[in-house]
């Protein structure tokens, strides 16, 4: 189960590879990777973090950012019996979803660690994503390192609105 997560997580940074590479195809200069954007912030004053966000944007490793039509998905932190609850639902067109369950903390004011499992194609493997925050109004900003069982960590961060 393990080897198939992997193997998948290596397609999803080849795809983001290939997808830099047309896009700066034209260009005259040398590539430069721009790492993906980085949030902080934390809560506003009496703002809560409980809601559903539909995906605006999503980066792994580099910029470009994805989102909508390409890709596309939701987050749902909940709060039930005590648990602060993660759900991320991630569609890339053309693949089948990936799912993130788990729960969250947020011990910092902008600090949020998420521990859970990521569902791709009936595999389950463990995921840990300790990042920072920002929610402005609407809007949930998330940055972190995403490390996956089997997988080398990579910087991951997006932009969900409710």
């Amino acid at each position: 189960m393990t080897r198939r997560a992997a193997v998948h997580m290596i397609w999803l940074v080849g795809a983001v590879g290939a997808a830099m590479t047309a896009a700066c195809s034209n260009s005259t200069t040398p590539h430069q990777p721009t790492p993906c954007p980085s949030y902080s912030g934390g809560l506003s004053q009496g703002d809560s973090l409980y809601g559903l966000y539909q995906l605006v944007s999503y980066c792994l490793d580099t910029l470009p950012a994805y989102g909508p039509p390409n890709i596309s998905g939701h987050v749902t932190l909940s709060h039930a019996m005590g648990v602060d609850s993660f759900v991320a639902v991630i569609v890339n067109q053309g693949q089948p979803p990936e799912s993130i369950l788990g729960t969250y903390t947020h011990p910092l004011p902008d600090s949020i660690h998420v521990s859970g499992n990521v569902r791709v194609s009936g595999f389950v493997v463990p995921v840990e994503l300790p990042g920072r925050f920002l929610l402005q109004q609407n809007t949930l900003s998330v940055s972190g390192r995403l490390a996956v069982t089997g997988a080398s960590p990579h910087t991951v961060s997006f932009i969900g609105a409710r």
